[in-house]
């Protein structure tokens, strides 16, 4: 397969995982109420709901770059350095949470397997097509 069908290929899943991604976002709807319901009176710095909100908000937005026009506005390495910023599992409040809530919110916890899921194809793009045609220049 050549560069440009692959790079098509690529754009194309992220697309359709996207998507996905938002079909789940509607399904999860009671989910997301009851979590915020839980938390929206909390002290801590960052939630989950709130985590939740400003992950799938920054991937999404790159996969839509992608999709688009084959590429992200910003500089390809700050979006690998922010794209692992975001690794979801990095975030206490997500780790404890995801440990101790399997059975009430399977929704949430799916929605965050494939967002993370996304999160790591969307790396892997920038830094094989963005990355190396900016090297190969």
């Amino acid at each position: 397969m050549e560069r440009d069908q692959a790079a098509l290929f690529e754009r194309n899943r992220l697309a359709e995982l996207k998507n996905r991604l938002f079909a789940q976002e509607r399904a999860m709807k009671d989910e997301r109420r009851k979590l915020w319901e839980i938390e929206k009176d909390s002290e801590e710095a960052y939630t989950v709901w709130s985590k939740l909100e400003i992950l799938s908000t920054y991937i999404a937005g790159y996969v839509s770059q992608i999709v688009t026009s084959g590429h992200t506005r910003q500089e390809p390495r700050d979006v690998i350095n922010h794209l692992h910023q975001l690794s979801i599992f990095d975030f206490d409040c997500i780790v404890d949470w995801y440990r101790s809530s399997e059975a009430e919110y399977p929704k949430i916890k799916q929605f965050f397997e494939l967002l993370d899921y996304i999160r790591l194809l969307t790396l892997e793009y920038v830094e094989r097509y963005q990355l190396l045609e900016m090297q190969q220049k």
